[in-house]
């Protein structure tokens, strides 16, 4: 046994080094710090636990003080009459959730957080297991009597420290990535004494690997922080397809291929940081808020906001943008201001009907619309996709009752104004500039474009097919009046709601 114990996880506190009357101790499997009376309390509480639960599975007068000396005969006997029913009853349950725990995705992004799955167990609990098997150890005769000890301090000890991590997840903590790398790691050193956990073994060494290299990151180590990740990471990939070959641990596949996945997004991101040259820890500073910024809520939308991968493409943009202050140029519209304000380009084409009987016929126009690139943020933009980019069709042309007879009307929208922004667009400096950060990916601004269009049709009857294209994102050169954004005049009324709403300081300028 130990001298101390976490209070909040159950973990053996390590004391080595520290004062002997040190008030306060730190465990370092959850970072909790603590006052050492009260790790000591704990520990004591669980020891008379651990005692009373060997009273009852003791037969009356027996104890487990001084087993090697008693005939094994009867040794074994207690063993399985009484000992083993309890261990393997407890050791199942954690067992079973262990597997399912493995089924899941075990880092994320970090600055960001994400609950992993529902568990009833606590890591007290499991500890405590942990601590009941190894005090029955002496009781423990036949090979199959021992092989159940090492199979319940492994599993217990390696399920309790991943319960550890699927708490840090979900919390913003300080140094969180150290602790989640030893935790891996002494995950891994449990795991060696069970043979049918060694792919997971294996996987828990490359987490703590990816994990050490996040850590670096969040210090602004960048470098060492690339060489951690992309070993872990090459570990996974390496893993991935031996998953296949084991029946039992094929669970982890889709968990290996999403930590690939978010390993691969940290790179992209730290190669993003390195180019930017200057203060590392400024630009992270960037990083940490565009991954803070969490797109609004909605369960139509949570299958492109709630992919990870969204921060390639988001961070590629943003690289862009970045450099365009310096020696790098980005595509702006023509017109005065410095701000300059995200849109995705669409190219929209449409057909209507007009005309009566023999006149009545289809016809096509080609149109210009703009999305705001932060759309994702404004929950209104989610429900009403009208209120995310240029109406055009607010702006309906006027027509007498007999061109619509007579089908002579050419379009039923009029977005003039945003074609002759989408001209003007040049490459060019951002020097001397503020930019508002872009926050969507093409695959949200397309969604948010077929939403608009068929919001369109349910209250345009003449209004049938429509083919938008999401080109690119374009800058428009804005100014700011009373904290809000002005837009230039060629956006007349078709101002998106979503920045009217907006101000300067509900937007990630830099």
């Amino acid at each position: 046994m130990v001298e101390l114990r976490c209070k909040s996880c159950g973990a053996p506190i390590d004391v080595t080094g520290l004062d002997a009357d040190a008030p306060f101790v730190t465990c370092q499997y959850c970072g909790t710090s603590q006052q050492r009376i009260d790790a000591q309390k704990y520990m004591d509480d669980m020891m008379t636990q651990i005692k009373s639960w060997l009273s009852s599975a003791m037969p009356l007068g027996m104890g487990v003080e001084g087993g090697e000396n008693v005939d094994p005969v009867a040794r074994h006997s207690i063993f399985t009459n009484d000992v083993r029913p309890r261990i393997e009853s407890e050791l199942e349950t954690y067992r079973f959730s262990n597997m399912s725990l493995l089924g899941n995705t075990l880092i994320t992004v970090p600055f960001n957080t994400t609950a992993v799955c529902n568990t009833d167990h606590s890591p007290n609990k499991v500890f405590e297991l942990n601590a009941k098997a190894k005090s029955v150890a002496p009781l423990a005769v036949t090979d199959e009597d021992k092989d159940l000890i090492s199979q319940t301090s492994a599993i217990t000890q390696s399920y309790a420290l991943a319960l550890n991590n699927v708490k840090l997840l979900s919390e913003v903590k300080d140094g969180r990535w150290g602790i989640m790398a030893t935790n891996f790691r002494e995950s891994a050193n449990a795991l060696k004494d069970a043979p049918q956990y060694a792919l997971a073994c294996e996987r828990y060494n490359a987490l703590a690997e990816v994990a050490d290299g996040f850590a670096m990151f969040m210090q602004g180590n960048i470098t060492d922080a690339q060489s951690h990740i992309s070993a872990g990471r090459d570990m996974l990939t390496a893993l991935k397809d031996k998953v296949f070959s084991d029946p039992q641990m094929s669970i982890m596949y889709m968990g290996i291929e999403q930590e690939i996945n978010v390993s691969n997004i940290v790179l992209d991101i730290a190669g993003f940081v390195s180019t930017m040259g200057g203060d590392p820890m400024q630009t992270m500073n960037i990083v940490k808020d565009v991954i803070n910024a969490k797109p609004a809520q909605n369960p139509r939308w949570s299958f492109l906001t709630g992919n990870q991968n969204r921060f390639n493409e988001i961070f590629a943009e943003i690289s862009r943008a970045i450099s365009a202050k310096n020696s790098g140029q980005i595509p702006i519209a023509a017109g005065q201001g410095d701000i300059l304000v995200p849109f995705w380009e669409v190219d929209l084409r449409y057909t209507f009907v007009t005309g009566k009987l023999w006149s009545k016929k289809s016809v096509e126009v080609k149109e210009d619309l703009l999305i705001c690139a932060d759309f994702i943020m404004d929950p209104d933009c989610l429900v009403n996709p009208s209120s995310a980019l240029t109406d055009v069709f607010r702006n309906r042309p006027e027509s007498s009752i007999m061109d619509s007879i007579k089908g002579e009307e050419t379009r039923i929208s009029g977005g003039t104004g945003i074609g002759r922004i989408q001209d003007s667009v040049q490459m060019g400096s951002a020097a001397g500039k503020r930019i508002v950060l872009p926050l969507s990916t093409k695959a949200e601004a397309e969604k948010v474009c077929v939403d608009f269009l068929a919001q369109v049709s349910r209250t345009h009857s003449k209004f049938k097919l429509s083919q938008p294209q999401v080109q690119r994102i374009i800058y428009v050169p804005c100014t700011a009046s009373n904290g809000k954004l002005v837009l230039p005049k060629d956006f007349g009324n078709m101002v998106p709601d979503h920045l009217a709403r907006m101000t300067q300081n509900s937007v990630f300028i830099i």
